[in-house]
């Protein structure tokens, strides 16, 4: 969907839903303005009841966001657009259009009903972020809009916990991109305006109120279910809930329109915050954000399928079919996995899995100081998140066959790699990208400007190139690297490898990645 299809209607209402966030404000706003600005007759209203959350009084007056509450609409508007939520569901009160659009960053619980104009991207952590894309795709300046710019800034913030749980690159790219637009003293009004005295109390009630599981000695995770709140609520309860000493791992959830919210904290290596989230949501919603803040949504229909199939009854309240789904798959986390130290003595031994090789690929590259000098520190932002690197002279980028961007020395890159004479085409989901560049210019940092990876790139062909022993994985499986605070995560399906020269050198390739990349080694008694 493209701003501009929206433009061949005469009368155009913009409908949030029933309890407008900051974030369909602010999306709503965006429209608004951008279809202000072509001269055409446009509201923007929602249902249920009127706003009286402070931050969001303060943010619609200071601001300037002409949204009105009302309960019957007279006149049947050319098209109705529902922001950052579709048209049909409860907590959307009905009004008629002659079309109807929708964008929206929630799951679709019924892909045939949502109307042939419409933007549904899931796995966004903001339906500001949509808009901002779609405004940019437009030419639109929402940079030198201060009041815009403010509000999908601060639209993106509060649903993804002060910019905490933010899921995919283009939410840390709207970040990035309007920041330094924004009017600070007014977030700062808004962001300190968020918690009332009944919340407050809601707040103490909910962390008298934990249930705390032991997963292994000295470890242990809790939940926390929370009344019906808003989503920062949910955050604050959480960071102070992983602060107890021997809780590693924390859920907080409460109840929310369709569904239920989650906010979820780690404080250990072993346990990334933003894979829990997706691990809690598969099938259920959508999640993500940090390695040690996250969050995520559960859709009310698919909860309550998943426990009727797993309990064989419909829980009498959706509260407490959250609380017994979140803590069994909590538990089916922590109880089923293994976790691997690479290079320890422990880790396993691979040498008796099979033989597999790179197949002949035509994959990207760039030399880096192509793109910036030696010694340029430099940020890589790609679908899987942001990754930082160091330039040498002998600096490659390789772009896999998912997009993916790691780096190489020129040995190791000519010794695996045939460069050919071919332009290079991406065709993955985000276009990986240098978000930020500095070097150090005598004792002054220099910053140097981003650029697309993908557009400096030219094309490759792998080799058959090292031999590696595999084995596809039964279990979810963590390795350890020892020299980074993080780990590498493989799922049942993805195969955990190591290099037929070096067996301690143990790492996961993706099930997707291996089946494009890898095939096996054909044995002179095979062939």
């Amino acid at each position: 969907m493209q701003l501009k299809e929206l433009l061949p209607f005469d009368t155009i209402v913009i409908q949030c839903h029933n309890d407008p966030d900051a974030d369909a404000i602010a999306s709503g706003y965006g429209i608004f303005v951008y279809l202000q600005k072509h001269a055409k007759k446009v509201r923007l209203i929602y249902g249920g009841a009127p706003i009286r959350k402070a931050n969001l009084v303060l943010m619609t007056a200071d601001l300037g966001i002409p949204i009105e509450h009302i309960t019957t609409l007279d006149v049947q508007p050319d098209l109705l657009l529902t922001v950052d939520c579709q048209y049909g569901e409860k907590n959307v009160q009905h009004f008629s259009g002659k079309n109807i659009a929708v964008i929206d960053h929630h799951m679709v619980k019924n892909s045939a009903a949502l109307p042939p104009l419409s933007e549904v991207r899931s796995s966004y952590g903001a339906c500001a972020v949509i808009i901002w894309d779609l405004l940019c795709k437009e030419g639109f300046p929402v940079s030198a809009n201060e009041s815009l710019s403010t509000a999908l800034y601060y639209g993106l913030f509060m649903d993804t916990n002060r910019m905490q749980e933010l899921r995919h690159p283009m939410d840390r790219d709207l970040r990035d991109a309007l920041e330094p637009a924004c009017n600070q003293g007014k977030l700062f009004r808004f962001q300190n305006c968020n918690l009332s005295l009944s919340e407050l109390k809601l707040t103490g009630q909910a962390l008298s109120g934990y249930d705390y599981y032991e997963y292994g000695e000295g470890h242990g995770f809790a939940i926390v279910g929370a009344d019906e709140c808003d989503p920062n609520i949910l955050g604050i309860i959480s960071d102070m809930l992983v602060e107890v000493d021997i809780i590693d791992v924390c859920v907080v959830y409460c109840m929310q329109a369709g569904g239920v919210k989650l906010s979820i904290r780690s404080c250990v290596r072993e346990t990334k915050a933003n894979e829990l989230a997706a691990f809690l949501t598969e099938g259920l919603g959508n999640g993500g954000g940090h390695i040690r803040k996250s969050g995520g949504f559960l859709e009310k229909d698919a909860l309550t399928a998943a426990y009727r199939q797993q309990y064989g009854y419909y829980p009498t309240q959706l509260k407490i079919g959250a609380q017994r789904i979140i803590a069994a798959r909590m538990e089916q986390y922590f109880l089923n996995q293994d976790v691997v130290y690479a290079g320890s003595k422990e880790a396993p031994d691979l040498s008796a899995e099979p033989l597999y090789q790179k197949k002949q690929l035509k994959i990207g590259y760039v030399r880096a100081t192509d793109m910036y000098p030696a010694g340029t520190r430099v940020e890589v932002r790609m679908l899987e998140g942001d990754q930082n690197f160091s330039i040498d002279e002998d600096t490659f980028f390789i772009i896999g066959a998912e997009g993916e961007v790691y780096i190489n020395k020129e040995a190791i890159f000519q010794e695996n790699n045939e460069a050919v004479d071919a332009p290079y085409q991406f065709h993955g989901e985000y276009a990986p990208l240098i978000h930020k560049a500095i070097r150090m210019k005598g004792s002054d940092e220099e910053v140097m400007a981003p650029k697309n990876l993908t557009a400096c790139a030219k094309t490759c062909i792998t080799k058959p190139g090292r031999r590696i022993h595999a084995r596809c994985l039964k279990r979810m499986t963590k390795v350890v690297i020892p020299w980074s605070d993080s780990y590498l995560l493989g799922m049942p399906g993805d195969y955990l490898a190591a290099r037929q020269d070096n067996l301690t050198d143990i790492y996961i390739i993706k099930k997707n990645i291996f089946l494009k990349t890898y095939e096996p080694v054909i044995s002179d008694i095979e062939a």
